[in-house]
């Protein structure tokens, strides 16, 4: 509550000094602002074609730019140029200002007419955004693949994209079924994997990891075991599980130490040795491992390369694009 009395005063000090969004046109030098309703119901203004739109988290910087140009969005997520994590290598050389917590003066110089959060976003952030007098929607989190393709179809309507938007979502149904018919010949038993994260509370049921381990044939160790998502991992579980294989997050340049030395110590533990998975470790990229943008459909493919060897090519992976 404190911290909540705290943000407010500080914003309202920024509108009274003139620090604030006074020069803000969310027309974005359209002739048009329109309203939508986002996810959460809230009734929000907006320009017909957005200009300069910021998203709060990498995975809508990958949704939204697979429906516009880079020129349209003023930053993205700090992340984005490490492959290890990320869909938008590429588009992110285009786009100078890489954000990590979008902190209020930094967005009040960038003016963006569009800010797209989503449900997973502080609601205190989202109020402060809009109490500076920025057009913010607000999306879904994505648990699921169905969940993806709403917020895409959301997306793309807040940016005036809806050809490109569902373009978007035929190539992600293509796809799918592609998946979908290459899976269904096999006849070996499903493989039993078990991520470990270090959000140990991670990958359990209701989650997009567990949605990505069923499309790709493959049974969620952690969700086995009856555990749902938000859920510690013990490692209890984990011997009682005894998987057939190991997920974890393949090496990346921007890690720290720490994140290094994680898996390591993990697999010395002396209550899992004996474990058949300890001998079938499988080092995924993490925009596999944690994926709910389009771009999911790649991220299934690889887990299930993971478990059954390169059933799928891979070589033509890219950001998924509706334009």
């Amino acid at each position: 509550m404190l911290k909540k009395i705290f943000v407010l005063l500080w914003i309202s000090s920024l509108l009274l000094s003139g620090c604030a969004a006074d020069n803000l046109d969310i027309s974005g030098n359209n002739s048009k602002v329109r309203t939508i309703r986002d996810y959460e119901g809230t009734t929000v203004r907006i320009p017909e074609k957005a200009k300069r739109i910021l998203t709060l988290s990498l995975g809508f910087d990958v949704m939204t730019l697979g429906m516009v140009q880079p020129e349209r969005l003023v930053a993205v997520h700090q992340t984005a140029p490490d492959p290890g994590i990320s869909w938008i290598v590429e588009e992110s050389e285009k786009i100078p200002v890489k954000l990590y917590l979008y902190p209020f003066e930094t967005v009040l110089k960038l003016k963006p007419d569009l800010i797209i959060a989503s449900t997973w976003t502080k609601p205190e952030m989202i109020q402060g955004y809009r109490d500076l007098g920025f057009s913010v929607i607000v999306c879904k989190g994505p648990d699921t693949v169905a969940e993806v393709k709403n917020t895409v179809l959301m997306i793309a309507d807040a940016v005036g994209e809806q050809e490109a938007g569902m373009n978007v979502i035929n190539e992600m149904d293509r796809q799918l079924n592609e998946i979908s018919a290459t899976l269904q010949k096999r006849t070996d038993p499903i493989p039993v994997g078990m991520l470990v994260s270090q959000m140990t509370s991670y990958g359990g049921k209701g989650c997009m990891f567990d949605e990505l381990c069923g499309k790709a044939r493959i049974s969620n160790g952690i969700a086995k075991m009856g555990l749902y998502n938000g859920q510690f991992v013990p490692k209890e579980l984990v011997v009682a599980c005894d998987p057939d294989f190991f997920m974890v997050s393949a090496p990346r340049k921007m890690v720290t130490e720490a994140s290094r030395n994680f898996q390591k110590e993990y697999f010395n533990d002396p209550a899992l040795q004996g474990l058949r998975g300890l001998n079938n470790i499988k080092p995924i990229p993490d925009r596999y491992l944690y994926s709910a943008t389009q771009n999911c459909v790649y991220a299934i493919k690889g887990i299930a390369n993971a478990a059954y060897g390169n059933v799928f090519d891979m070589s033509s992976e890219k950001l998924i694009k509706g334009y």
